[in-house]
């Protein structure tokens, strides 16, 4: 049986996409890669299990579903992305843009999320976040030293918090000076105790300074950072993060047999699958930003979907506080389309008898004590 394909171009906000998606049996996942003037600016890999029982005809049918699925999806997120990015654009709101920026990032889409970003300082110039997301952008396209300097102006704003730290340390670290990264981790720790992607980056710092900065005397002597490398690791393990699981046996091995280069580079090139935290916390964005500004294509069924993925997520990373808000969220907004529902059920009551008086009580009801539910709710989301 061969691989299906599919391939688009799509024209959106002045900009031009191609879309290409295909399945790979041997690999056992189908991917969508998303191109503008010939670049890959992102990748969204489905994978799938070939059961036992699947003859080749079922297999093909079923992988023409997952491949169509991922290609229609991948193609509307372009599409709505830079639709609601036109009407965030008109309503001067700093957290929506902050939101939109991260969505953009996710995608690789840089200069657009800085541009989400700036427009965000532009509105709140005290907001720490988008000054935060502004240089994780700038460290994103290896643009360190402004990265640094950004945050450095969150810090001087008060009420600094673990991610400002995180990153400076990520800055530092890039540009190899492992000291200053230390320093700035073991804050962002003092902070957050918990922060693992910080255990995460501080065991690539231990090990990585060891082949970089071997006799650097403000660093512990080399043998010390590997025990400290190590001591990071086991707090992953400890915390049974699947994903960091699947690669510690390679990381040990590779120590083991004293090649510490190669053990960096598989931390390196797994970090953001090992910690998919800022993509799983995206669900919720992405999920915020349809709702508000997605217009009729929210739907019913969009919202179930966003409720599975964030169970599924919950399941995988129980340990992920932004997951648990999020469903909190969209289940409060299926409240409110159940409430919709209601009243509108009230009303055709009301049409076929109107005089049920048992029904207009329920209408008045709902609607005088549903205002302040629907009050909540937009709190809650702006």
């Amino acid at each position: 049986m061969s691989d299906i394909g599919y391939n688009d171009n799509i024209d959106v906000a002045g900009r031009k996409f191609h879309i290409q998606t295909a399945s790979n049996i041997n690999k056992g996942n189908a991917q969508c890669d998303v191109f503008e003037e010939g670049r890959v600016i992102t990748s969204h890999i489905v994978n799938f299990e070939r059961r036992k029982i699947d003859n080749e005809q079922s297999l093909e049918q079923r992988l023409r579903k997952i491949v169509a699925i991922l290609h229609k999806e991948t193609t509307s997120e372009i599409e709505l992305m830079f639709l609601i990015g036109e009407k965030v654009k008109k309503l001067r709101h700093a957290p929506s843009n902050i939101k939109l920026g991260l969505i953009f990032l996710r995608n690789n889409l840089i200069k657009d999320a800085i541009e989400q970003f700036e427009i965000a300082i532009s509105i709140d110039p005290d907001s720490i976040e988008a000054l935060n997301n502004l240089a994780l952008s700038y460290i994103n396209l290896g643009k360190n030293e402004k990265a640094i300097q950004l945050l450095n102006m969150a810090l001087e704003k008060g009420n600094p918090y673990a991610d400002i730290y995180h990153n400076l340390g990520l800055a530092y670290l890039n540009q190899k000076q492992h000291y200053k990264a230390l320093n700035n981790f073991q804050e962002a720790l003092r902070i957050n105790p918990h922060y693992i992607k910080t255990h995460y980056n501080m065991g690539i710092l231990y090990l990585e300074s060891i082949l970089v900065d071997k006799s650097d005397t403000l660093l512990p002597p080399p043998s010390i950072r590997m025990e400290r490398a190590q001591q990071q690791f086991k707090k992953l393990e400890k915390l049974k993060i699947k994903s960091f699981s699947k690669i510690n046996s390679k990381i040990q091995k590779a120590l083991k047999n004293n090649e510490i280069k190669k053990a960096v580079q598989i931390l390196i090139n797994n970090r953001d699958t090992v910690f998919p935290e800022q993509v799983l916390s995206l669900i919720g964005m992405d999920f915020y930003l349809k709702f508000m500004y997605g217009g009729k294509g929210l739907d019913g069924d969009i919202i179930k979907k966003f409720e599975q993925k964030l169970y599924g997520a919950t399941v995988e990373h129980p340990e992920y506080a932004d997951l648990w808000n999020n469903l909190g969220i969209v289940h409060l907004i299926q409240c409110r389309n159940l409430f919709l529902q209601a009243l509108n059920e009230f009303d055709k009551a009301l049409e076929i008898n109107p005089s049920f008086e048992k029904a207009l009580k329920n209408k008045k009801l709902v609607e005088n004590d549903g205002k302040e539910f629907l009050i909540l709710l937009r709190a809650i989301l702006r």
